[in-house]
């Protein structure tokens, strides 16, 4: 347990010894705030707008969907950019093969550099908190499913950091290890939207669905809560990290 600790403490204080941890919080921040004042902009023009047009007013928890929403396509970009170096830089330097030789096992360096990006990544995801409390101060939205969606973001965060891992420990290429994993995760992304085209209505149609992940984080964001979704995304998690283990465990033989 102490070898992926010191692992994880390690990989975690590279990301703030470089400019790559600014980078990613700068980026995070402006686009969130970007988007958060657009939809704030775009809340209260409706609300007023409703009265006069005899429609209903859009609500506070349906302004949080959209923030959340929002903030699924913006770890599209963030995570790749987290996970790419994880494995790919250590190999094109030749640093990993000094892990590889000591005295840990190969689950003990995945584990070790999953929860150094969780914990990167969570940080980002802390940061995101001021959103949900802005509305909190000033207007009177459902807690409950705002403590669901980011459960439900924690865990499709977690799951594509095991994506990302998996990925940056098949190449030693920052640059594909970041467009692979982006490209993974999008496909993920609109697997529900394209399972139709992918095969006739039928059991193959709910599977492809079922693999989606949007299917499963839109119940969260709902605010409800089943075992069904938690499960999914534990499964997925513990999957990939598993196959990025084998992936460590062959290149320590060869």
């Amino acid at each position: 347990m102490s070898a992926i600790w010191s692992i994880a403490k390690r990989d975690f204080q590279g990301y703030f010894v470089s400019a790559k941890a600014s980078a990613i919080f700068w980026f995070f921040l402006i686009f969130m705030g970007f988007f958060f004042y657009s939809f704030v902009f775009t809340f209260i023009e409706l609300q007023q707008r409703a009265p006069m047009m005899g429609g209903e007013a859009p609500s506070l928890d349906q302004l949080l969907r959209a923030i959340f929403d929002n903030l699924h396509f913006i770890l599209l970009l963030i995570v790749p950019a987290v996970t790419m170096a994880s494995f790919a830089e250590e190999r094109r330097t030749h640093a990993f093969r000094l892990l590889q030789t000591a005295p840990v096992s190969g689950l003990e360096i995945v584990l070790g550099k999953f929860l150094a990006c969780l914990g990167v990544l969570g940080l980002v995801l802390a940061c995101s908190t001021v959103y949900p409390l802005f509305t909190i101060k000033y207007g009177n939205p459902d807690i409950g499913p705002i403590l669901t969606s980011y459960l439900g973001v924690f865990l499709l965060m977690s799951m594509q950091i095991a994506i990302g891992l998996w990925v940056s420990s098949m190449t030693k290429n920052q640059f594909m290890a970041f467009l692979f994993t982006m490209f993974a995760l999008f496909l993920l992304l609109i697997l529900n939207w394209i399972a139709p085209n992918l095969a006739a209505s039928g059991p193959m149609e709910g599977f492809i669905k079922y693999l989606a992940t949007t299917t499963h984080l839109d119940s969260l964001l709902k605010g409800l809560l089943t075992v069904s979704d938690v499960v999914y995304f534990l499964c997925a998690i513990s999957l990939f990290l598993f196959f990025t283990n084998v992936v460590i465990d062959s290149q320590r033989w060869r």
